[in-house]
């Protein structure tokens, strides 16, 4: 897909602070340790940062050998939030042997974008509801009349590389306890693949 392909079908979810991450997954062969140079991070503050970040990591993803994604966190994240979470993290830092103490300002950078990627951080309340077809066979319409027969609002459904993603507002998961779904209050969009 392309940038503009992308920015398209994610229209309402590339605003405010959020959270972009091109990463090989371990199951393509993988490592997701960020110290082994398999994963990048970034945190972008508007539409504009969230389409130059995306070009980069297209870029990077199209030129590279090894399969990459990149996924964006699905609710926008709150700063003051996540400086607050830093500001504890660093505290407790503070309190570390000398080494790790060390550590945690060697990688000060990583240590922001997770905080800022942390649930904790999160300003938005949608829900994603992950269908793997090579863990769940549900029929994606059946999933899909299920959730609005139960006045659920859908607020998007796409394919991703193994079924599909959809993208509601939020709900109580003893709703749908019966159709076994896998439901992620704070998940990733897999914007290419």
């Amino acid at each position: 897909m392309t940038k503009e392909d992308i920015l398209k079908k994610f229209e309402g979810f590339t605003d405010g602070v959020r959270v972009l991450i091109l990463v090989q997954r371990n199951k393509e062969g993988g490592n997701n340790r960020r110290d082994k140079g398999s994963i990048k991070r970034k945190v972008s503050k508007n539409k504009e940062e969230f389409a130059e970040i995306l070009s980069e990591f297209l870029e990077i993803k199209n030129s590279s050998d090894i399969p990459l994604r990149i996924y964006s966190s699905v609710n926008p994240r709150n700063i003051e939030k996540a400086i607050r979470l830093f500001k504890f993290e660093q505290l407790e830092a503070d309190f570390y042997d000398i080494e790790n103490k060390h550590n945690f300002y060697y990688d000060i950078r990583n240590r922001w974008v997770g905080v800022v990627a942390s649930p904790k951080a999160k300003s938005g309340t949608l829900f994603l509801i992950d269908i793997d077809h090579t863990v769940n066979r549900a029929n994606v319409d059946s999933v899909k009349e299920a959730l609005e027969t139960r006045g659920i609002k859908i607020v998007l459904d796409y394919k991703t590389k193994n079924g599909n993603h959809i993208i509601t507002e939020p709900f109580n998961p003893q709703l749908v306890e019966s159709l076994k779904l896998e439901i992620k209050t704070d998940g990733m969009l897999l914007l290419d693949f």
